[in-house]
């Protein structure tokens, strides 16, 4: 079942941790990162980033951590604004820097000259993204066509953000799996989803837990559908929901300090006071997880030892919220990846840690 296909807001945080997995994880990841809309304040700028600007960013940040290995850069949500030139150009800043960066396109941009443009060489050429209520495999069959592709030229990402996740609705995922391997033989089918809601789930200082819903739906989907399973393939959305919504002006504000840490079942999330320094909030978050039975133990990963060497009181700081993203999101990473490999018999080793070890700039 692997690799892995996580869709992943094209942010600081986000990338740092893909960048941060030690290659034996790196190497069963395969991202699709999705370029937030010029809408929203950039962590590291302090401000919305012009449409110029954006390019740039995506190229600096895939240089720095995704630079060898393939991954796909989704343009859907900032496409509007940054007309076709725009997103020629992004394109061609990211691929310079990454060769095996591939588009995303959605089944309507495959008559866009423009967009086919983006399309790539080699064995796999081009990510196609589709919501689950709008597949229809005779019309992507046909436009895949037109574009001048190849059904084994193309990853299809399908898309069950707002499907009612759970045992009743596998059937259906299950269908949808059927008829598209049925039209044709794609490189991969992606299931993607997420259970994490859509907004912050507890309140200052509260706790809770997230079943990991899209996970079990997808093991149940698996039950339900004839397509061999090296077909298939599963994505989330990391430790994120699945509705990408993006403030529009500056936004700013203080941010909540709170980790979402993916356990074996469910979604643990931690929220600390809204008050306060963030530094002493962050250490008894962090200690509250390290105490839970979701923790996997320090060797888990970089992030589960960040996060007890917060807890302990043996870092200068716990970061800010792109900081707390990355550690959300590298913990996720390892966490999915284990859960697929144990699927395909395959075995991780734990991390080696120290005492006193120093990550400090890690984070």
């Amino acid at each position: 079942m692997l690799p892995y296909y996580p869709a992943l807001r094209a942010k600081p945080g986000e990338f740092a941790a893909c960048g941060r997995l030690t290659p034996r994880y790196q190497g069963y990841v395969c991202p699709r990162f999705v370029v937030p809309p010029p809408t929203e304040s950039d962590p590291e700028k302090g401000r919305v980033p012009t449409l110029d600007e954006i390019a740039y960013m995506m190229g600096e940040r895939l240089g720095k951590s995704w630079p060898h290995r393939r991954a796909f850069l989704d343009p859907q949500l900032a496409a509007t604004a940054l007309g076709d030139e725009g997103v020629a150009t992004l394109f061609r800043i990211a691929t310079a820097v990454n060769s095996r960066l591939l588009p995303v396109l959605r089944v309507a941009d495959m008559t866009n000259p423009a967009r086919q443009a983006l399309v790539r060489d080699g064995d796999v050429r081009v990510g196609i993204y589709m919501d689950f209520e709008e597949v229809d495999p005779a019309a992507l069959v046909e436009a895949v066509k037109k574009a001048g592709l190849r059904p084994e030229h193309c990853v299809l990402f399908v898309d069950f953000t707002g499907a009612p996740l759970g045992a009743d609705f596998a059937p259906a995922i299950g269908e949808i799996f059927d008829q598209l391997d049925a039209a044709a033989r794609w490189s991969k089918i992606v299931y993607q989803a997420s259970a994490y809601p859509d907004k912050l789930p507890v309140g200052a200082n509260e706790r809770t837990l997230i079943a990991r819903a899209e996970w079990t739906t997808f093991q149940a989907a698996l039950k339900e559908t004839g397509v061999q399973p090296d077909r298939l393939a599963y994505g989330d959305f990391g430790a994120d929901c699945g509705r990408m919504m993006f403030p529009k002006g500056k936004g700013g504000g203080r941010p909540r300090p709170h980790l979402r840490y993916t356990g074996k079942t469910h979604t643990l999330v931690v929220r600390g006071s809204d008050s306060g320094a963030f530094t002493p909030t962050m250490r008894d978050v962090c200690k509250q997880i390290i105490e839970s039975k979701e923790y996997s133990g320090r060797s888990f990963s970089p992030a589960d030892d960040r996060i007890w060497r917060n807890a302990k009181g043996l870092t200068e700081t716990c970061g800010d919220a792109t900081g707390w993203r990355e550690l959300n999101t590298a913990h996720h990473l390892v966490r999915i990846v284990r859960d697929l490999g144990a699927m395909s018999g395959i075995e991780f080793e734990e991390d080696a840690v120290s005492e006193y070890s120093e990550q400090e700039s890690l984070f």
